[in-house]
C-alpha cells in the first residue's frame, strides 16, 4: 500500500479518495445504484453518537477487546460512520484497524473521523482482505457472511458479534407498532466457532425532540410501523427507551 494507492497482488490499483479511504466494491457487486444505508440515515446515526448515546455499548467492547490482550490486525465489519472503529483505535493503537461498509457515504464519513483506520467501501460477501490475515472481526448489527469470515480470520481467532437484545428499543416499538415483537434470540452457534462468552447490557435514555427522531431515522424504523404514529411520537415529550444489546465473543475453532 502506497500513500494515495492501493495494490493487491494481482497488479491492479486503487487511488484513494481525498477523505481517505479506497473504494473496493466492484459494480457487479452493487446490487443497486447506491447500496447500503443513506445519506439521511448516516447524518441522523452520526448526530446520535455524537450524542453519546452508544457510549456504554462502545465501552463494553473496548472493554471486550482489553481482554484478549495484543491483537495486529482489527476488522470492523460494517463499519457505518466509523464510531465503533474509533473505540477500537483507542484501546488498540499498537493494531491495524481495516474497517468496510458497503455504504459508501459512511466510509467517507468515517475516513475523515477516523484517519487512524484504513477504510475501503467493500462487500460482507467478498472482503478485500489475504486468507488468515485477521485477529479479530467486529461485527455491530451487521450482516455478515460466516465462511468469509472463517477464511480472513487467522487459526483460533475471535469474532465479536453485537445485536439487539430482545427488548432493544421496546417503548419505540409499542408506539410504532399495533402489535409488537422482541428481536430474535441471540447467541445463535456458528458453524466454525465456539462461544467464549456472552453478555447482556441494558440501560435507559430518555429521548425527545430532535434526538429521537434522530433515533428512528438512523433505524429501519424509519420506514416501517405506523407513518402517523411515527410523526405524532416525533412531536411528542419523547420517551423513556431501554437499549438493550447481546455482546457475544466466538473464537475460530481449531
Amino acid at each position: 500500500m502506497e500513500a494515495n494507492v492501493w495494490r493487491c497482488d494481482a497488479g491492479h490499483s486503487y487511488d484513494r479518495a481525498k477523505e481517505g479511504y479506497v473504494n473496493l466494491l466492484p459494480t457487479n457487486r452493487k446490487g443497486s445504484r447506491l447500496p447500503g444505508d443513506n445519506a439521511d440515515m448516516i447524518n441522523a446515526r452520526r448526530r446520535v453518537h455524537q450524542a453519546q448515546i452508544y457510549q456504554p455499548l462502545a465501552q463494553a467492547l473496548q472493554e471486550q477487546v482489553l481482554s484478549l490482550g495484543p491483537l495486529e490486525r482489527l476488522l470492523d465489519l460494517g463499519c457505518g460512520e466509523g464510531y465503533y472503529s474509533k473505540s477500537l483505535v483507542a484501546v488498540a493503537p499498537q493494531a491495524t484497524v481495516q474497517a468496510v461498509d458497503i455504504s459508501r457515504p459512511a466510509v467517507r464519513l468515517g475516513a475523515k473521523r477516523c484517519p487512524e483506520a484504513h477504510f475501503a467501501v467493500a462487500s460482507a460477501t467478498q472482503l478485500p482482505l489475504a486468507d488468515s490475515s485477521i485477529d479479530l472481526v467486529t461485527s455491530i448489527f451487521a450482516p455478515v457472511e460466516v465462511q468469509e469470515l472463517l477464511r480472513v480470520l487467522q487459526p483460533a481467532a475471535y469474532y465479536l458479534k453485537v445485536t439487539p437484545g430482545p427488548r432493544h428499543l421496546w417503548a419505540l416499538r409499542e408506539a410504532l407498532y399495533a402489535q409488537p415483537r422482541p428481536h430474535a434470540a441471540a447467541d445463535v452457534p456458528l458453524t466454525g466457532f465456539e462461544l467464549l462468552r456472552s453478555q447482556a447490557l441494558d440501560y435507559e435514555r430518555h429521548l425527545a425532540g430532535s434526538q429521537l427522531a434522530d433515533l428512528i431515522a438512523m433505524t429501519p424504523f424509519a420506514y416501517r410501523g405506523n407513518p402517523e404514529r411515527r410523526q405524532k411520537l416525533c412531536g411528542s415529550e419523547g420517551l423513556d427507551l431501554n437499549m438493550s444489546f447481546s455482546i457475544a465473543l466466538y473464537r475460530q475453532a481449531a
